[in-house]
């Protein structure tokens, strides 16, 4: 019998009111944990005292509790929706602003020539592997003492993004792609993220830094009977009129991060795209499945479930956790684009 614990946390997403699913089982501080089995398996006991009167006693159990994602009457509780939280931030220059937040890599000089390339910093900005804590880990580099920040060449994981596709800078229209990571091949005096305690603030709510919403994402299905299931979004502003409001001269929030726990069955041809600006990294099975991150326009990146199921050490039949952490911040324009084929998720909290 394969067993999993998936990690305790109470989900609050009032008004939303969605149920974490089933085998909870309370505790005296008010988490719930949930233990479950993918499928169902046999347990075959033996007692190995025999006599003539008792004789071998074998037994066998079928485990016939519900699966991950059923009820207790054998009802599918999950669906397309993702639950997130939502924290919203205020931009560098901003009273009480943050300083990742209204910060570019863009617009450095280099042989005289301006870069505006497609390739700012992004690769390698977070750890391969979820934190303890399941948020991801900066991959942080030593300071730029002038600049006050961590730098960029020879850094720790620092790379550029090679990219690719009609969409590419300098066309205006068509979709850019994710590509490989190479180093840099000279020192642009910026950088996207102050340190590791500015960073660390992106996913914690802490007061007078950031607000906290909680939402759900709801994937519809592109036609009927496609079984491809999709959000899609040009002007992405979850959190408009809400928070600190909306950015100073601007008709919108921007400047707010996005996070998402959830717990999907591995099927073989699954896929996950995501279309967006700006920071983007996905997690399963708690390894770093797609990096879209740093500053940068709409970006695209696919997970092909299959080709990276042995990086990710996951078997198809088996459920997964997956952790989705984005970050909206420059105030140029908020994409956000999901398709998928995966149409069960279930919420999986942390705390």
């Amino acid at each position: 019998m394969t067993r999993q614990t998936v990690r305790s946390a109470v989900l609050i997403l009032a008004p939303l009111g969605l149920a974490v699913g089933c085998g909870d089982t309370g505790s005296e501080d008010g988490s719930t944990s949930t233990a479950f089995t993918a499928g169902t398996a046999s347990t075959l006991t033996t007692d190995g005292d025999t006599d003539d009167d008792v004789g071998d006693e074998i037994s066998e159990e079928e485990d016939t509790g519900p699966k991950l994602d059923m009820d207790e009457e054998g009802n599918e509780v999950c669906d397309p929706i993702l639950p997130i939280t939502v924290r919203d931030f205020r931009g560098f220059g901003e009273p009480g602003g943050h300083t990742d937040f209204e910060i570019s890599a863009r617009g450095v000089y280099h042989n005289g020539e301006l870069y505006t390339g497609w390739n700012d910093v992004g690769c390698g900005l977070v750890e391969d592997n979820l934190g303890a804590d399941y948020k991801p880990v900066f991959n942080a580099g030593p300071p730029i003492v002038a600049e006050g920040g961590p730098q960029v060449k020879n850094g720790v994981g620092r790379m550029q993004r090679v990219v690719s596709g009609p969409g590419c800078w300098p066309a205006t229209t068509g979709v850019c792609n994710v590509g490989t990571c190479q180093p840099w091949t000279f020192d642009p005096p910026t950088y996207e993220i102050e340190s590791t305690t500015s960073f660390n603030q992106w996913y914690t709510t802490t007061p007078d830094v950031n607000m906290e919403v909680e939402l759900e994402l709801v994937l519809a299905e592109e036609t009927p009977g496609s079984e491809v299931y999709v959000y899609d979004s040009n002007a992405f502003f979850p959190v408009d009129g809400v928070g600190f409001g909306n950015t100073p001269g601007k008709a919108h929030n921007f400047h707010f991060t996005t996070e998402i726990h959830v717990l999907f069955e591995y099927e073989a041809g699954q896929s996950f795209t995501f279309r967006g600006d700006d920071d983007l990294w996905v997690f399963v099975n708690g390894q770093l499945a797609l990096d879209v991150g740093g500053l940068h326009e709409d970006l695209e990146g696919t997970i092909d479930f299959d080709a990276q199921a042995a990086a990710l050490g996951i078997t198809p039949g088996e459920f997964y956790e997956m952790d989705i952490f984005h970050a909206e911040r420059q105030t140029d324009e908020s994409n956000f684009r999901i398709e998928t084929n995966i149409r069960c998720f279930m919420p999986n909290p942390v705390g």
